[in-house]
């Protein structure tokens, strides 16, 4: 088995978490908010986007080609980076979507059913951040490799270097989201009394 397909296939794997917790987390909100979960269409969408996702990062082995074939830029396979770069982009993506219904669940806590709001344009507007960010990478990088003739080392670094700020999302909303919830029990704890109790 070689590195790019172990490679692709544990990026699957903890998208495949975080899609599930993520699942879990809107089905709960809109449960609350909506006085029932629409989990027919959740799970509908939440499979349409992992097949997708699959069939982008294992058409070589689907025997699609479309994505390599297009990435094939003056004799340089720039696919292999492309679905690296594709992997990390949605494991943002769901660390931030996790992040932002964590707080709406806390905020109609705190605040009641008459603070929810919609939630299809801030979705819609963290994966057009998200995408826009794996795009403009990819763009400008494959943009700058064509125009410098950069050798397969200074190739690779860019690449890797996608990770580090994937690396740096990851750590920041995962924070972010540990902050929300340690603040939230906080507050369920001082509402139930238990603050005093201890």
């Amino acid at each position: 088995m070689d590195a790019f397909l172990v490679e692709r296939l544990m990026g699957l794997f903890w998208v495949t978490v975080q899609q599930f917790c993520f699942a879990c987390l809107k089905y709960a909100h809109d449960g609350i908010v909506l006085e029932g979960g629409r989990g027919g269409r959740l799970i509908a969408s939440q499979l349409s986007a992992f097949a997708l996702l699959s069939a982008f990062c294992f058409e070589l082995e689907l025997g699609i080609g479309l994505a390599s074939k297009a990435l094939l830029i003056g004799g340089t396979d720039y696919y292999p980076w492309a679905a690296r770069i594709t992997l990390c982009g949605t494991m943002i993506l769901f660390d931030a979507l996790l992040v932002l219904y964590i707080a709406r669940i806390v905020r109609v806590y705190r605040h009641g059913l008459s603070s929810a709001r919609p939630t299809l344009p801030g979705d819609m507007a963290v994966l057009a951040s998200v995408a826009a960010l794996c795009c403009g990478y990819m763009y400008f990088s494959i943009t700058a490799a064509q125009r410098l003739g950069f050798d397969l080392d200074t190739y690779l670094w860019i690449g890797r270097f996608f990770i580090q700020i994937s690396n740096f999302f990851y750590i920041t909303l995962e924070v972010g989201g540990v902050l929300v919830i340690w603040s939230f029990l906080r507050q369920v704890m001082k509402d139930e009394g238990l603050d005093n109790a201890r």
